[in-house]
C-alpha cells in the first residue's frame, strides 16, 4: 500500500477514536454543544425526545411547546384541569420539583432517564450556584437553564430558547406572535389613559380575600400590565411567595373599582358578605374570577399560562375600551393551538366562569 494512503488512513482513525473518546465523556452521551440561558456550554442529545422540568413554568411551557415530549409534571391537575387537556397528556406521571415546598427527588428524576432536565431558574439569588447542584446530583444527565417565565415582559426569550432546544421552533414562534400581539393591542389602548381616569384594582387572595400582592409583584402584574392601578399599598411577602395579609379597613380605604380574584370560595361569598358591601367593586358587581382551566389565566403559577389572561384582564378593567376582543375566539384559538383542545362555545363559557367578559 502506499505510504502516503497509510499515514492518511491511520489519521483518520486517530481523528474517529478521538472524536468517540470524547462522545463518551459528554453527559448523556450528548453529541450536539448549547449554550444555555446562564451562559453555560452543556452536552445534549441531537435528537431530544423526552424532557422533565424541575418547576411549574418551565413545565407548562414545554406542554405548550412540545407535549409529546413532556415526561412528567410537577403538580397534581385539578379534575377541571384534565377536562381541558387530552387523556395522552393527563396521564403523564406527577414528579415533583424544587419550587414551593420543593417535592422533588432526584432518584425520581434519573429513574425516567429523560434527555435532559430543565431547570427553570430566577434571576434573584444565585442561579448558577442552584443548577451546579442540581447537574451534580443529576449525574450524566445534561441540566439545561432556563430563565422561568415568571415576568410577563419577558416571556419571549425562553419560549424561542425552548422551541430551538425541542425543535419546536414555529409552534414557538406561533405562541411569541400571539403574546405579542396580546401586549401591543393592551398596550396601545391604556398607554394612552391619563392616570385620573385609570380603573383601581384590588387582588384578592385567599377565601376571605384579605391577602393580596402589590405593584411590581410577579403576582399582580397583569394589573400594572393592563394599566389598573393595584391599590395595595402594602410590601411584597417574598418570603412566602406572596400573599400579604391585610386589613378589611385597608380593603375599604383602598376603595377599589374591580376585584380580581382566583379563589372561588371567596368570589362565591363576596356578594352575600356584609363587610364588603361597601366597596365599590361589590356595590357595582365588578368582582371577577380568573379562569383557571387546565392552569390559571391570572396567577399561580405566573408564566406562560397567563398570556391569554391578558386580553381577559384588559377587558375585566376596561370593557369599553375593549370591546374588539372576542374573548370566545380568542380562547378558542389559545386552547387549540397551544392546549391542544378543541373547545365548544359552552366550553369557553364554563372556563370563564359563565361571566360575561
Amino acid at each position: 500500500m502506499d505510504k502516503k494512503i497509510i499515514v492518511a488512513v491511520v489519521a483518520v482513525i486517530a481523528v474517529i477514536a478521538g472524536y468517540m473518546n470524547y462522545a463518551n465523556a459528554i453527559p448523556g452521551t450528548g453529541n450536539t454543544t448549547i449554550t444555555d440561558m446562564l451562559g453555560r456550554t452543556v452536552h445534549v442529545p441531537g435528537e431530544i425526545n423526552m424532557v422533565l422540568s424541575t418547576s411549574p413554568t418551565t413545565t407548562t411551557t414545554v406542554y405548550m411547546l412540545a407535549p409529546d415530549k413532556l415526561g412528567g409534571w410537577n403538580f397534581n391537575l385539578t379534575d377541571s384541569a384534565k377536562k381541558y387537556i387530552p387523556s395522552k397528556y393527563q396521564n403523564l406521571p406527577t414528579i415533583g420539583g424544587w419550587f414551593g415546598q420543593n417535592t422533588g427527588n432526584y432518584e425520581t428524576f434519573i429513574s425516567m432517564n429523560p434527555d435532559v432536565v430543565l431547570e427553570g431558574y430566577n434571576i434573584q439569588g444565585d442561579p448558577n450556584s442552584t443548577i451546579t447542584e442540581r447537574q451534580k446530583n443529576m449525574g450524566s444527565i445534561p441540566v439545561v437553564g432556563v430563565q422561568d417565565t415568571t415576568n410577563v415582559t419577558q416571556y419571549a426569550p425562553s419560549i424561542k430558547f425552548l422551541g430551538q432546544l425541542l425543535g419546536e421552533e414555529e409552534q414557538a414562534d406561533k405562541l411569541i406572535s400571539f403574546y405579542n400581539n396580546m401586549t401591543q393591542t393592551v398596550n396601545s389602548t391604556v398607554s394612552t389613559i391619563p392616570q385620573d381616569q385609570k380603573v383601581r384594582v384590588y387582588y384578592a387572595e385567599g377565601t376571605a380575600g384579605l391577602q393580596t400582592d402589590p405593584s411590581g409583584s410577579m403576582h399582580g402584574q397583569l394589573i400594572d400590565l393592563c394599566g389598573g392601578i393595584n391599590v395595595a399599598t402594602v410590601p411584597a411577602n417574598l418570603k412566602s411567595g406572596g400573599m400579604t395579609q391585610v386589613s378589611m379597613e385597608q380593603v375599604l380605604n383602598w376603595n377599589p373599582d374591580v376585584i380580581i380574584t382566583e379563589n372561588s370560595q371567596f368570589y362565591n361569598s363576596v356578594y352575600s358578605n356584609s363587610s364588603w358591601q361597601e366597596v365599590p367593586a361589590v356595590k357595582n358587581h365588578r368582582v371577577y374570577l380568573a379562569p383557571n382551566a387546565p392552569f390559571s389565566w391570572f396567577d399561580h403559577p405566573p408564566a406562560v399560562n397567563t398570556i391569554i389572561g391578558i386580553p381577559w384582564t384588559a377587558k375585566v378593567i376596561y370593557p369599553d375600551k375593549f370591546q374588539n376582543l372576542n374573548m370566545t375566539k380568542l380562547t378558542k384559538e389559545f386552547y387549540s393551538d397551544f392546549y391542544h383542545v378543541n373547545l365548544t362555545d359552552s366550553d369557553v363559557k364554563n372556563i370563564l366562569n359563565n361571566q360575561t367578559i
